[in-house]
């Protein structure tokens, strides 16, 4: 074989693995509707492995990981309770979690409060004499925040079934948005 020869596979060959390495990634992207959903909504798109993080559930009083949700799409909030735009999305994600959660969405919003019965007080004035149908976790110590990459408060990231993160919200949003609705969709 001559040089010229050897030269062309070798590039053929590091052309395709180029190909397959950007390729790859998006594989998520061709579900119909994801990604239009996460331009039209102003996200970021991720398409990184969801690190794992155990928290207490406020609820139960058990730890409960990231990785136990694995197989279902995952809506990760960070919040806390003196957070003005935090307790404005919080209508809309309550109402997106009663429409998904029997279809294979689990909302997942992480406190980062300081003291756990700001927690509670906050969610009794959320839902007077009703019980959320979000999973509530408390991160006094922002650890979880800080794996996922979180900046800013209220900060959602959406999570496939494989534990890929696929799009990063930063701000409040209106999560009962059409555009809401077809990326969940898209991932169930």
């Amino acid at each position: 074989m001559s040089a010229s020869s050897v030269k062309i596979l070798i590039l053929v060959a590091a052309l395709g693995a180029f190909a397959a390495m950007i390729a790859g990634p998006w594989a998520i992207a061709d579900k119909p509707g994801v990604m239009e959903a996460v331009v039209r909504l102003d996200g970021e798109w991720v398409d990184r492995p969801a690190p794992d993080f155990e928290l207490l559930d406020v609820d139960s009083g058990q730890a409960a990981s990231l990785s136990s949700y694995r197989g279902k799409v995952v809506f990760l909030n960070f919040w806390a309770s003196y957070c003005v735009p935090c307790r404005k999305e919080m209508p809309s994600m309550e109402e997106l979690v009663r429409q998904y959660r029997n279809r294979g969405l689990v909302m997942v919003a992480v406190s980062l409060d300081v003291e756990q019965q700001d927690i509670g007080k906050f969610m009794d004035e959320f839902l007077p004499n009703q019980q959320s149908q979000m999973t509530v976790l408390w991160d006094p110590n922002s650890q979880s925040s800080a794996a996922m990459g979180t900046e800013l408060i209220p900060e959602t990231y959406i999570i496939d079934r494989d534990g890929q993160i696929v799009a990063r919200f930063v701000s409040d949003y209106d999560w009962t948005r059409p555009e809401v609705k077809q990326l969940i969709e898209a991932l169930l």
